[in-house]
């Protein structure tokens, strides 16, 4: 199955703005998020369950988005949630960069000092399988772990303009009118990061461009179809080649950016109830309830 650009960017919204920084931890309640909580340190030695602050229900929030669409199903859907892993580390990095008293430098910190502290506890539970199989996706994605977050959260500014072009145009709504002028604002943002040496010298933040890059062209040759005001849509520039990049690699990423996924009539796969389905992976049917209500007041 097949994740869309316009689905995900739906959810990634609704929880951004439902998390915000709160400065005053000593007020922060964790149960206002009930349905991200689920990956909370464990207290009393793992009796109790609770987020104490925003950089904890924020890491939560991120394993939970990793649990929502892993997916075992087909081949294709380990590329969909590689591409997942990279905008929700993207995300994470972002939100945590909010926070003006944030400790983590990289996610390698994260990875060492928060999520291995309830390893332990997780594998006594039901949802074990779902949490390694979290894991794996981190695990594969070891480029991405020593990314400094302050700049992976300067690429994320430009997958949130990327996600207005997808949120913007869809079947219920073809009237786009700034399509054009949104286009071009990703393009210039995308312009200055492939512009950034420190961004084009490291593996890491190159192969996010190439990312972003493959789901602009996806956007630009297939999705901005469905409205009438996306056309002559700008060119992204040729992604600058980080020194030391094999020549195997430039092959496989040249193929990826100009592979299109198919997009159209796969809609209802990705309905709240296609959504709910991966939910029971996780937690038991009493649980699941509480969760749906939560997440449809997110997205």
């Amino acid at each position: 199955n097949l994740i869309t650009m316009n689905y995900l960017c739906t959810l990634f919204k609704g929880i951004d703005e439902k998390i915000s920084v709160n400065l005053n931890n000593s007020e922060f309640n964790s149960d206002q998020f009930s349905s991200l909580n689920n990956f909370c340190p464990f207290l009393d030695d793992g009796k109790q369950q609770k987020c104490n602050n925003y950089e904890e229900i924020v890491i939560s929030a991120f394993i939970t988005f990793l649990a929502l669409f892993k997916s075992n199903d087909a081949e294709v859907d380990a590329v969909e949630d590689d591409k997942l892993a990279e905008y929700a580390i993207l995300w994470l990095c972002y939100k945590l960069n909010q926070n003006a008293k944030n400790k983590f430098l990289n996610i390698n910190e994260i990875y060492n000092n928060y999520i291995k502290s309830i390893e332990k506890y997780i594998n006594g539970l039901d949802g074990v399988e779902t949490f390694n199989s979290c894991m794996d996706i981190i695990n594969k994605k070891q480029y991405l772990m020593s990314m400094d977050i302050k700049i992976a959260s300067n690429i994320y500014k430009a997958f949130e303009k990327l996600c207005k072009l997808y949120t913007e145009c869809n079947e219920k709504n073809n009237d786009y009118p700034s399509c054009s002028k949104d286009a071009s604002e990703f393009v210039e943002n995308f312009e200055k990061l492939n512009g950034n040496s420190d961004i084009t010298g490291n593996n890491s933040y190159s192969q996010i461009l190439y990312t972003l890059s493959t789901d602009y062209n996806n956007f630009k040759n297939v999705w901005a179809k469905k409205c009438i005001q996306c056309t002559d849509l700008p060119t992204l520039p040729k992604i600058k080649m980080p020194p030391g990049l094999s020549i195997a690699s430039k092959l496989i990423t040249a193929l990826s950016i100009f592979a299109i996924p198919v997009f159209l009539g796969i809609a209802y796969k990705y309905s709240l109830f296609g959504f709910d389905k991966r939910l029971k992976r996780i937690h038991s049917r009493e649980k699941l309830k509480k969760i749906k209500k939560k997440m449809n007041q997110y997205i």
